[in-house]
């Protein structure tokens, strides 16, 4: 996806960008990068981040639904480029988590984690053109493969109220993807994140998490463009008042931290993305091994990228 401007009126680079938000909202979410969006989905990892499960496979399904009808320019206003914006993304995850019996290392217990995703995206896009002209429609609809996540090692320690996992995620370009289509599933591009998570129970009925990663991508092959340094803290802070039931705030903050680069260039001003989130979640255990979430996010805040309001259900499939 070329995001270069090219043409005072039509602008085809910035409706590039705003169509590839469609992939990357699907299959992730964030900020500016190639397409406005990037491989990991912002936000997922809000609950419980620090603590590992106990030993032995455990089962995720998680659903998205995000809502954006405005698109920010590089000053957080709406981007006056286009004269209609809305976006939709419907998007399904499976997540594998094995954490290994009886495997210890420098003390910690040892995790893999797999996650699938494949999302629907619908994109309503006219970029506006002078007089005489009309609006130019570039909308679009994907179906398809996001890029599969894939972190071989992931190592978690518990001192007793405060848990902490350590890894490096890694994003596989397997989705969908096609140069010459207006919205895609896949990056087609590979994504290394180091991060650190933890979890503390600063008293028996609440609960303190926090996220932080740091993504590096790598060139995408098909367009020479390469997205810049991405880096995102998930929250969150919960109340149980009973056993079963639990609500709290969630969010984060993304910022993408170096510039965008196109054939050894500088994409405009750098195209860096920014974005902040909060919101409420409710969690409810329907058995003690299927704990069900439903979380709201609230994006405000938001430089060169959709700004709307994402919406989880996540849940823990007992065996």
């Amino acid at each position: 996806m070329n995001t270069r401007l090219a043409g005072a009126a039509a602008r085809p680079g910035r409706v590039r960008l705003a169509a590839g938000a469609a992939l990357a909202l699907a299959c992730a979410h964030a900020a500016a990068t190639e397409g406005g969006g990037n491989s990991y989905p912002v936000g997922v990892e809000t609950n419980y981040n620090g603590m590992m499960l106990p030993e032995g496979l455990h089962p995720f399904l998680y659903y998205q639904y995000y809502s954006a009808s405005h698109f920010k320019d590089d000053g957080g206003h709406d981007n006056r480029q286009f004269a209609n914006f809305a976006l939709q993304i419907n998007s399904i995850a499976a997540r594998l988590s094995y954490v290994w019996p009886g495997v210890r290392v420098f003390g910690a217990n040892v995790e893999t984690r797999l996650v699938q995703p494949v999302a629907v995206a619908d994109l309503d896009l006219a970029v506006a053109r002078p007089a005489p002209l009309g609006p130019l429609d570039r909308g679009g609809d994907a179906f398809g493969l996001c890029d599969t996540a894939f972190t071989p090692v992931i190592l978690g320690w518990h001192f007793g109220a405060y848990h902490q996992t350590v890894g490096v995620d890694t994003h596989l370009p397997l989705g969908t993807y096609d140069v010459s289509e207006r919205v895609n599933t896949g990056r087609n591009y590979w994504q290394f994140a180091p991060f650190v998570a933890f979890t503390w129970f600063p008293a028996p009925a609440f609960d303190i998490n926090a996220k932080f990663r740091y993504a590096f991508n790598t060139i995408n092959p098909a367009t020479d463009y390469h997205s810049g340094d991405e880096a995102t803290v998930e929250f969150s802070a919960g109340y149980r008042p009973v056993t079963r039931f639990q609500f709290g705030v969630n969010g984060y903050v993304y910022r993408q931290t170096t510039d965008d680069r196109q054939h050894d260039a500088v994409v405009a001003n750098g195209n860096r993305g920014r974005v902040n989130a909060l919101g409420p979640y409710l969690s409810y255990n329907i058995t003690p091994t299927m704990p069900l979430i439903l979380k709201a996010q609230f994006e405000f805040g938001a430089y060169n990228r959709p700004q709307g309001t994402r919406l989880w259900l996540q849940l823990k499939v007992p065996l």
